[in-house]
């Protein structure tokens, strides 16, 4: 039996390229979808996470990420490199990702066992705007690309 897998796109469409989540999303459902494969656009709260999840094996998440590489770098990062970036704000208002995931393993048990990925986009800008740079938007393309090649290797386990 192949391992099930729930996409989420997190970011604000209204921020620039904080929007790359939704719009990979968007990307992937105009494509035919490995049978594995469920995608949820999801804002850009991660606490809202279990209300998406269904009981798929693995939580594969989209959003702009920082690490100060040229716009447009695609970082994919395990489970365990997700789980493990820091939590940089002292207040808990402002999750980042990776702590909303630290949170939802200590209060959803049944999620516990899920394997996190995460397809990190770098941006250009977050600037008010509805629009994605070019090197962001490029790499739109590209990410549902691996993704769905990824789903496909999945299924032949």
């Amino acid at each position: 039996m192949s391992a099930t897998i729930l996409v989420v796109g997190f970011g604000n469409t209204l921020m620039g390229d904080d929007g790359v989540g939704p719009m990979v999303i968007r990307e992937l459902a105009r494509r035919t979808l490995p049978a594995n494969l469920r995608v949820v656009e999801c804002g850009s709260d991660s606490l809202i996470l279990p209300s998406f999840w269904r009981g798929e094996d693995n939580i594969w998440m989209v959003d702009a990420l920082v690490r100060r590489d040229p716009a447009g770098t695609i970082h994919t990062l395990s489970h365990d490199q997700v789980i493990s970036i820091p939590q940089r704000h002292a207040t808990v208002h402002h999750l980042s990702l990776p702590e909303g995931l630290r949170w939802i393993n200590l209060t959803y048990p049944d999620m516990q066992g899920v394997n996190y990925r995460l397809w990190g986009i770098e941006p250009d800008g977050l600037d008010l705007g509805e629009r994605l740079s070019p090197s962001v938007e490029e790499a739109v393309s590209i990410v549902a690309d691996r993704i769905i090649d990824a789903a496909k290797k999945q299924m032949n386990y």
